[in-house]
């Protein structure tokens, strides 16, 4: 079943609970994520979610936040990152969750879990030392802009992804 079916009528909800979990992404974003909503439908639920105080738009309208102290405090260079490799794997999604740190969401896919991780120099010690307590059939999906920092990852033996994301979007998917 594709993501647009899935939250067909439920989209006020499954806004809610992405912005709860990623904590600021770009209002581009998510438009693309409800691209099934005519302009008129998304801004009807955009602008209830405002007025309701359940989204805080930044002043030059780039990013969407649960609140203004999360959109100062949001790391909002890997929540971007990963919101794109969310985007990329919706269709996948029975069901998804915050994860465990470093992993912002698990995403449930039938008998496959995805676990979507920024890449940074901070957290690589993390993903190294948790690497071995993950379970095989968990598809890691390591996400970054910055392709040096694989170096330092240990990879698994199966299911570990690097997703390289351009400022556009754009990913490149390469196999540990």
């Amino acid at each position: 079943m594709t993501f647009a079916r899935a939250v067909k009528n439920k989209e006020l909800a499954y806004i809610s609970r992405l912005l709860s979990i990623f904590g600021i992404v770009e209002e581009r974003q998510m438009r693309l994520l409800f691209q099934h909503l005519d302009s008129k439908e998304y801004g009807k639920i955009m602008t209830r979610l405002h007025r309701e105080g359940m989204v805080y738009r930044t002043p030059d309208a780039k990013y969407l936040a649960v609140s203004e102290l999360t959109a100062n405090r949001a790391d909002r260079r890997y929540s971007v990152l990963c919101f794109w490799a969310f985007i990329k794997i919706r269709d996948k999604a029975h069901d998804f969750c915050m994860g465990e740190p470093p992993t912002i969401i698990t995403v449930a896919s039938g008998t496959t879990d995805y676990d979507v991780i920024p890449l940074s120099k901070e957290n690589i010690p993390l993903i190294n030392e948790q690497g071995d307590e993950i379970p095989e059939r968990s598809v890691r999906y390591l996400v970054t802009d910055d392709l040096t920092l694989v170096s330092g990852v240990e990879r698994r033996f199966k299911n570990d992804y690097l997703l390289h994301i351009n400022t556009d979007g754009e990913i490149e998917t390469y196999e540990l």
